[in-house]
């Protein structure tokens, strides 16, 4: 039987945590989806029917295990965004993830096919199964009332994927306690309360959906967005869980992260943390990548947008969806250097960049209003005409964040 400690120190050689579930049914996460849909709460971007999700079998026959890694984010870079900055979820900050935890995974499911596996299929948020499902029951980490996964010593900060495969592994078990301190800090900071009460999420309301939805975003929703152009970091930000800025995560002996591990950037804080692992994703990533310029994002054509962000985790969405989640965090900060973009936006050829970058121009107020009425005159999309409308009766106007 191929060990546990092997896979682990080969994950750990690569800067990865790794851990072991049986292939069985995901109770808790299928109790979860099916009250969300009790609740008429549709998960977006979810892939494959609640069994499919909840039970590897059901695609996977003949799956015994299920090898689940965690690697962390990359940190941002140091500071704050300043004016005319936006705010990057860490997720999506650098290269994609979902490139690189794949990369491993694949030479992981060679390893289980040369210990002789049949089945050694990859999945990085690209499949049906629940990767936090699969890593709590791995022993990786347990539920904090965000519904974020914790793992100790990297908090909620990590991207998951796992290998199905049909060896028979032996199987971590799941970590005690079984959920956080509830401290209520998530719930009470989540921006547009999504976070319904300890581990109910409404998804739907989520900046994490909402900057990556297409379409409209609700009004009432936009002053939420703040600055934020992709995902939202927030309830991590105040989880006691988690490192503050500057410091160190604690790396208890869990028996999860071989010694010796290092933090880069740490130098020899919490311990003898010296070692060079942690690399998937760990060093700080540059500030145009962090709190990118929103006027430029603005005015970006598909070749500057794939040239600044087509190696990131937030291409996927293509370019139209980040320029409007732009012009609404410029419509936040209400920085009356705002109009010169906010006017060319409210010329582009996407209606939904038009009708966002006319709500922003009202939230400038009297100074957006030239260029509100000489759009008016020419617009003929009817929901630009009406965000124009409404931005120029003012029913976009800044109220307190």
């Amino acid at each position: 039987m191929l060990a546990t400690v092997q896979l682990r120190e080969w994950a750990a050689r690569r800067g990865l945590v790794l851990g072991i579930a049986p292939a069985g049914p995901f109770s808790r996460g299928e109790a979860a989806l099916k009250w969300r849909v009790e609740q008429g709460l549709a998960t977006p971007f979810a892939a494959g029917s609640l069994e499919e999700r909840c039970r590897p079998g059901v695609l996977y026959p003949g799956a015994r295990s299920l090898v689940v890694v965690a690697g962390p984010h990359p940190r941002p870079a140091a500071g704050a965004p300043g004016p005319g900055r936006g705010r990057v979820a860490r997720y999506a900050m650098g290269p994609d993830y979902h490139r690189l935890l794949r990369g491993h995974l694949q030479g992981l499911a060679g390893i289980l096919c040369q210990a002789g596996a049949s089945l050694a299929a990859v999945q990085v948020d690209n499949g049906p199964l629940l990767e936090r499902e699969a890593a709590c029951l791995a022993g990786l980490g347990y539920y904090g009332a965000s519904c974020n996964l914790i793992i100790p010593g990297l908090g909620t900060a990590f991207a998951l994927g796992l290998v199905v495969t049909d060896l028979e592994l032996e199987p971590g078990k799941p970590l005690a306690p079984a959920t956080c301190r509830n401290c209520g800090r998530c719930l009470a900071a989540c921006p547009t309360g999504a976070l319904l009460a300890p581990g109910r999420l409404d998804p739907q309301r989520c900046l994490s959906y909402l900057t990556q939805k297409r379409g409209l975003i609700p009004p009432e929703l936009r002053p939420a967005m703040g600055s934020y152009i992709w995902g939202c970091d927030v309830c991590q930000e105040v989880c006691p869980e988690n490192y503050r800025a500057g410091e160190p995560p604690s790396l208890p002996e869990t028996g999860l992260l071989p010694t010796g591990l290092s933090w880069p950037g740490v130098g020899d804080k919490a311990g003898s943390l010296t070692g060079g692992a942690f690399r998937l994703h760990s060093d700080r990533v540059a500030p145009h990548l962090t709190y990118p310029e929103l006027a430029t994002i603005i005015t970006l054509d598909r070749a500057g947008f794939n040239q600044i962000f087509g190696s990131t985790a937030l291409a996927w969405r293509g370019k139209t969806v980040l320029q409007r989640n732009a012009a609404i965090a410029l419509g936040n900060q209400g920085d009356p250097a705002a109009l010169v973009p906010l006017q060319q936006a409210l010329h582009a050829p996407a209606a939904i960049l038009r009708a966002h970058a006319a709500w922003a121009l009202g939230r400038l107020g009297a100074t957006g209003h030239p260029a509100l009425a000489a759009a008016l005159a020419t617009e003929a999309d009817a929901i630009v005409r009406r965000e124009i409308k409404e931005a120029l009766e003012g029913r976009c106007s800044r109220q307190p964040l």
